[in-house]
Formats: C-alpha cells, sequence, structure tokens
C-alpha cells in the first residue's frame, strides 16, 4: 500500500510539472553595441585576462584581429561540452581571408576543474546576456556582421537573429531547437520536467589531449538551450526576426537534434519577409552532429567548410549540397 501511493504521488508530481507552463521571463535582446575598434578589443581582453584563471588550456574566447576594423566580423558560437577551440581551424581559414573573427566561450564550458556536471549550471538568460555581449563587441571590429553557431550556438545564432538588427546574416548549422527520439507533440512536456527536476549528467572519461572539452551530457543545460529555442520560436511567431538574411544549414545523418523544427524556423521567418535559406548536407556523408570540429571521429572539415564558408559569404555553395524548398 505505501508503495502504490509513493507511485501514485510520483505520478501526480511529473503530472503537474509537465503541464505547468513554462516562463520565458525577459529573454529579449539588450543590445550596447560598441561602435570604437579598440574598445571593442579591451572589451574582449578583459573577457580573456578573466578566462585565464579558470579556462583549461586552449579552451578560452579567441579573438583573431588584423588590427584595425576589417569590411566582415564574424562571430562562431560553439555547441555543449566544446570550447571555441572547436571552430579554431574554420576561424582560421575566414582570418586569412581578411575577416576578423571573434569565438567566444559559452558559460561555465572548458574550466580547469569543471567537468559536464558544471554544465547543468547553465542558465538560457547566461546565453541571451552571450548573444548580446558577443554582437555589442562585434559592432566595433568590422562593419558587416555576420553571426554563425553549431548546434547550442545555433540556437543562439538564432536568437541572435530574432533579436540583433546590427547583423546582416546569421547561419545556423544544425541548431539544437529540439531533440530527436521526443516526438514533437511530447517536446514541450519532457522540457517542463527537465527544467524543474534535479540535474542529471552522463559524463565520458576526458580526454587529457583534449582538456578544453568535458565529453558527456547535463540534462539542464539542454533544457535551458531548448527554453531559449522556445523563446526564439515564440517570438518568431509574433513578429519579424531582426535579421533579414537567414540562412539553416542541416545535416540529413544528423540522430542529435530535429532537423524539421530548424526548417519550421526558417519558414516562419520567411512568411514575416526575411530572406530564408536551408540547405542540407546528404546523409551519404555520414557525418556526425558535430560537423565542424576536426577532432571529432567522423569528421569531413574537407566538404564542410567550404559548404560554410560560401553560406558565411551570402553565396551559394557548392553542389554537395541540396537546397529544400
Amino acid at each position: 500500500m505505501p508503495f502504490g501511493i509513493a507511485w501514485h504521488t510520483v505520478v501526480l508530481f511529473f503530472g503537474l510539472v509537465a503541464f505547468t507552463p513554462t516562463r520565458l521571463g525577459d529573454l529579449h535582446a539588450h543590445p550596447m553595441p560598441i561602435a570604437d575598434f579598440g574598445a571593442a578589443v579591451a572589451r574582449i581582453a578583459a573577457i580573456q585576462a578573466h578566462e585565464d584563471s579558470i579556462v583549461a588550456p586552449g579552451g578560452g574566447s579567441i579573438l583573431l584581429s588584423h588590427g584595425h576594423r576589417t569590411p566582415r566580423v564574424v562571430v562562431l558560437f560553439h555547441g555543449l561540452t566544446d570550447s571555441p577551440l572547436q571552430y579554431f581551424p574554420f576561424a582560421q581559414q575566414l582570418f586569412e581571408q581578411g575577416d576578423n573573427v571573434y569565438v567566444p566561450r559559452l558559460p561555465h564550458h572548458a574550466e580547469k576543474m569543471g567537468n559536464v556536471s558544471a554544465l547543468g549550471s547553465l542558465t538560457a538568460e547566461e546565453l541571451r546576456d552571450l548573444g548580446d555581449r558577443s554582437v555589442d563587441a562585434a559592432d566595433g571590429l568590422g562593419d558587416t556582421v555576420v553571426v554563425s553557431g553549431l548546434s547550442a550556438g545555433g540556437t543562439l545564432a538564432a536568437w541572435v537573429g530574432q533579436y540583433r538588427a546590427d547583423v546582416h546574416r546569421v547561419v545556423l548549422v544544425a541548431p539544437a531547437l529540439e531533440v530527436t527520439h521526443v516526438p514533437s507533440l511530447l517536446h514541450g512536456a519532457v522540457l517542463r520536467i527537465a527544467l524543474r527536476v534535479p540535474n542529471v549528467t552522463r559524463a565520458s572519461p576526458r580526454d587529457s589531449t583534449e582538456p578544453d572539452r568535458a565529453p558527456g551530457w547535463a540534462t539542464r543545460a539542454v533544457a535551458q538551450t531548448l527554453k531559449l529555442a522556445v523563446a526564439v520560436r515564440k517570438s518568431a511567431a509574433e513578429r519579424a526576426a531582426a535579421v533579414k538574411e537567414v540562412v539553416v544549414l542541416l545535416n540529413a545523418h544528423d540522430h542529435t537534434i530535429a532537423n524539421g523544427a530548424a526548417i519550421d524556423l526558417a519558414r516562419t521567418w520567411e512568411r514575416h519577409g526575411a530572406v530564408a535559406q536551408i540547405y542540407e548536407l546528404p546523409d551519404s556523408l555520414r557525418l556526425p552532429h558535430d560537423v565542424i570540429d576536426p577532432r571529432h571521429p567522423g569528421s569531413n572539415v574537407a566538404a564542410v567548410y567550404p559548404v560554410l564558408d560560401s553560406l558565411i559569404a551570402g553565396a551559394r555553395p557548392s553542389a554537395l549540397v541540396a537546397a529544400m524548398k
């Protein structure tokens, strides 16, 4: 009998949690753009100086600067459990082509003494603030601001696209707007539960040669990322995106994020007047979810980087990727 009472209590608890609406709070932008190049560099240098005491080797924010404003500046947002180093080879490629490039570190990532459980402290508000700070600094680094990101970084790039009019183009790479294995009809309920129950982590052994990465996952970090995605999608349904050019690059072989959610967001933006383009890397490449980091098993940056380079430039990519209508 006590077991039955406990069981019914658990069912009631999860039922209440699943159907109690999620309060999104203030996830709007609070822009404070920096117009001066020197001031923008100094702001990033202050961030890097703070990171020096807490971040593992190679895991801090990256600024590749030509020492002056450039015609284009690119901001790149990395994914969960990774670090800015994930984007370093591609950032170098953009830099060599003449861009200033900024790759900020996501909150609680790549910490010296941290592990994947530390990511359970991540909040949607912290991601919002990072998006604002990064674009604010980028305004001082170049004339035209382009923002891109992978996975959780793609969600953050989507937030920028919805809220920051001082950005010319956003390129979302496999954005984490919904995850696979959860039907869309149940996504809201599962998210509400994940936001309210204690954080659950699964950690893989850390590779001593890659101290900037914390393999595994933390349910709270994923949930907070998806909370930001919900705010973006809700706002997009009600009003036009601040950015007028949006590009989505999907991976047909992706088993981590739900491609349909990204397609829906792009179509919503398009209905409100944005120029939206969707491309898909073919299943035949057998690419992992992380298509950016050459350290990731199964990666093929020789195929992916030229595509992403074209999309950031606003050009049509090679015939390798299919445009989705």
